[in-house]
């Protein structure tokens, strides 16, 4: 049973994050869901997002790393990336 709900993402649209999740649906990254569940904080939200944004696409982190990365989280979450 989770412990947190999705939030809509339409609705989510209508606060500042708006420019943030339609960067990531065009991107297709980060996942809808991190925005459903983190827009329980919307500053949160926002800060985590320009984190990431920083990290996987501004070249913060070397390429190789971010691979070893994705691989370490597909395998925790049990998906066959």
């Amino acid at each position: 049973m989770p412990n947190i709900t999705l939030l809509d993402i339409e609705e989510l649209k209508k606060t500042k994050l708006k420019p943030y999740i339609e960067k990531s649906l065009e991107l297709r990254a980060p996942d809808p869901g991190f925005h459903a569940v983190m827009g329980h904080n919307v500053n949160l939200a926002e800060k985590a997002y320009l984190f990431w944004v920083s990290v996987f696409n501004e070249g913060a982190l070397d390429h190789k790393l971010k691979e070893v990365i994705r691989v370490m989280l597909s395998r925790m979450a049990h998906c066959s990336y």
